[in-house]
C-alpha cells in the first residue's frame, strides 16, 4: 500500500556498474530514465518533490558518496518523510557498517523507503527483516560482479590488452583496448629514459620537467621523484603489459586503503603486447647506473609518530622527517620542488605538537562500545596484555639488575678482586643474559604492539584510559601513529623563508573529534 500526498519527499538517484555497461551499449542516459520514472511515480501518489540527490561517483562506500553522506543527514534531522529510490540497493550494497548505518538512520528517523515495486518502512519487523535480507543478496551480487570484472581483466591482460583505468602516459589507446604510442607524450617518455640512462638522477630528472613546463600524469605542473621512478620501473615502456602487481587492502573502516605489492604468480605478464617507447640498448644503459647505486626497498619500522598528518600549507604535500647530516636531530621538510616553506628541527615540532594536544586530549576517552557491550575476543585480548606487562615489568627489573652487576664487576676488577681472567669469564656470562633479556624483552614488546594493533580499542578495556595515557604507553612509534589518526585528521605546517628562529612556524591542528 503507498501512501498518498506525503509533503516532503526526496528522490536519490544513483548510477550502477550494470547501468554503465548499458550505456555503453546505446540503452540511454540511466539517471535520467530513473528520474523520470520516479517522478511520474510522486505524481501519481501525490508527492511533493522537496530535494533530489543525484550520484555520479562509482563508489560503494558511503565515505565515497557524498550526495548519499548528505542525504543521511537529512533523514537524520527527519526533513522528509519518504525517500524515492529504484531499488533499496541503491541506496548501498556496500560493507555491513554502511548497510546499518543506513537502515539504522531511516529506522530512527521513521523516514519511508518507496520504490516503483515496495515501501519500506524499517519500524515494521517484517519490511526490517525484508531489507535486511535483500542487503545480504545485494552484497552477494556485488561480490560476484566484482570477481568477474577481475578475471575478465586479468583475462584481457594475458591477451595484450590494456585494462586499465586510463592508458599509461606516453601511450593512447585504441578501441580494442590496445596500446600505441601518444604523439604528444610518447616523446617525454622516451626524455625520462635517456636522461635516466645518462646518469641523471630522479630529482634532476623532475627539475628539468617542471622548468620545461610539462605537465605531468595527473596534468600538474610540478614534478617529482616518486612519478619518474614509477615511469622508469614500469615494464608497460618496454612493449609488455603487467597487471594485477598490486593490491589494494582496506584500511579499518574509514575508508582508507595500503597498496600492497603482490606475489608473481598473481600476477598477469603479457610480453611484447605493443610497440615499446625506449629500446632495450638504452634501457640497459639506464639500469647499468641503476646497479651503481642500488635503491633497495626495506621495510623499516615507523619512526614518525606524526607520520601522513603533517601537510604543508604551501603545497599541501605530506611534510617527511628525515635525518640532518651530521647532527644528531632530524629534520622536518617539503619534498616538492622548488616548494617555498621553510624547514624545521622535527623534535621542536614535535614538542610544541604534543604541548598543544596535550590539554586538549587529557581528559578524553576512547569512545566505548554501543551499550557498553565488550566481545570475547577483546577480554581476551585485554588479560593477555595485562600478562605481557607484568612479564615486560619483571624483564626490565631484571635487565636493571645485570646492568648494575656489569658495573660492579668492573669496580671489582679495578679494587684488585677479580683478576683478568675471572673478569672475563663473569663478564661473558653477564654479557650472554644481558643479551638473553634484551630479546625477550624485544619478542614480548612486539607482541604487545601486534595485540594493541590488531585489537578494536573502542571495545576493549583499553577505552577506560584517557588517550594520551594509551599514546604514552604505546610501545611502538607505529602505535601511536594509529592512535593519533584516531583523533587528528591534519596538521597544517607553515614557515616561510624568512622566519628565521628555530621554533618560529605555525601549526594549524584539525581534529576528528
Amino acid at each position: 500500500m503507498y501512501p498518498t500526498e506525503l509533503q516532503r519527499v526526496a528522490i536519490y538517484l544513483r548510477k550502477s556498474r550494470a547501468d554503465l555497461e548499458a550505456e555503453g551499449r546505446g540503452e540511454g542516459e540511466t539517471l535520467s530514465r530513473h528520474r523520470r520514472a520516479l517522478s511520474a511515480l510522486a505524481e501519481q501518489y501525490r508527492y511533493r518533490i522537496a530535494s533530489v540527490y543525484e550520484e555520479i561517483v562509482s563508489g560503494e562506500r558511503i565515505l565515497d558518496r557524498p550526495a548519499m553522506q548528505d542525504l543521511l543527514h537529512a533523514v537524520q534531522a527527519r526533513n522528509y518523510e519518504a525517500v524515492l529510490v529504484m531499488d533499496i540497493d541503491r541506496l548501498g550494497r556496500g560493507n555491513m557498517v554502511d548497510q546499518g548505518l543506513i537502515q539504522d538512520t531511516f529506522k530512527s528517523s521513521g523516514t519511508l523507503i518507496i520504490t516503483p515495486r515496495k515501501v519500506y518502512d524499517l519500524q515494521d519487523e517484517f519490511d526490517e527483516e525484508w531489507s535486511e535480507f535483500e542487503a545480504f543478496l545485494a552484497r552477494r551480487e556485488l561480490k560476484i560482479i566484482t570477481r568477474r570484472i577481475q578475471r575478465g581483466r586479468r583475462q584481457s591482460a594475458g591477451d595484450g590488452k590494456s585494462v586499465s583505468r586510463k592508458p599509461p602516459y606516453g601511450y593512447a589507446r585504441d578501441g580494442g583496448l590496445h596500446l600505441h604510442p601518444d604523439q604528444e607524450t610518447a616523446s617525454i617518455v622516451r626524455m625520462i629514459f635517456t636522461m635516466a640512462a645518462d646518469g641523471h638522477g630522479a630529482s634532476r630528472i623532475s627539475a628539468r620537467l617542471t622548468e620545461m613546463g610539462v605537465r605531468t600524469p595527473t596534468g600538474k605542473t610540478r614534478w617529482n621523484r616518486s612519478t619518474i621512478y614509477a615511469i622508469l620501473q614500469n615494464p608497460v615502456y618496454r612493449g609488455h603489459i603487467r597487471w594485477g602487481f598490486f593490491r589494494y587492502r582496506k584500511i579499518g573502516t574509514c575508508g582508507g586503503y595500503s597498496r600492497v605489492r603482490t606475489r608473481e604468480d598473481e600476477q598477469t605478464l603479457c610480453l611484447n603486447a605493443h610497440e615499446a617507447l625506449v629500446d632495450e640498448e638504452t634501457y640497459n644503459r639506464y639500469k647499468t647506473h641503476v646497479g651503481r647505486h642500488p635503491r633497495v626497498a626495506q621495510q623499516r619500522a615507523l619512526a614518525n609518530p606524526f607520520a601522513g598528518l603533517i601537510v604543508c600549507s604551501a603545497c599541501g604535500r605530506v611534510m617527511q622527517r628525515r635525518p640532518t647530516y651530521n647532527r644528531p636531530h632530524n629534520s622536518l621538510l617539503c619534498l616538492t620542488p622548488g616548494c617555498k616553506t621553510r624547514s624545521a628541527r622535527y623534535e621542536i615540532v614535535e614538542d610544541h605538537l604534543l604541548a598543544a594536544l596535550r590539554p586538549l586530549l587529557q581528559e578524553m576517552r576512547v569512545p566505548a562500545a554501543p551499550g557498553g557491550a565488550r566481545g570475547a575476543h577483546a577480554a581476551s585480548a585485554d588479560a593477555e596484555m595485562a600478562v605481557l606487562r607484568r612479564q615486560i615489568a619483571s624483564l626490565e627489573q631484571q635487565y636493571g639488575a645485570l646492568l648494575g652487576q656489569r658495573d660492579a664487576l668492573h669496580d671489582l676488577l679495578e679494587r684488585g678482586v677479580y683478576d683478568a681472567p675471572t673478569f672475563a669469564e663473569r663478564k661473558h656470562g653477564l654479557s650472554e643474559r644481558l643479551r638473553d633479556t634484551e630479546l625477550d624483552l624485544a619478542a614480548l614488546r612486539s607482541k604487545l604492539a601486534d595485540i594493541l594493533a590488531a585489537m578494536d580499542l573502542t571495545s576493549s578495556s583499553e577505552a577506560h584510559m584517557r588517550i594520551m595515557e594509551i599514546h604514552d604507553a604505546a610501545p611502538t612509534p607505529a602505535l601511536q601513529n594509529r592512535i593519533l589518526r584516531q583523533l587528528i585528521e591534519t596538521v597544517v605546517y607553515t614557515r616561510s623563508k624568512e622566519w628565521r628562529e628555530p621554533d618560529h612556524f605555525t601549526l594549524e591542528v584539525y581534529l576528528r573529534v
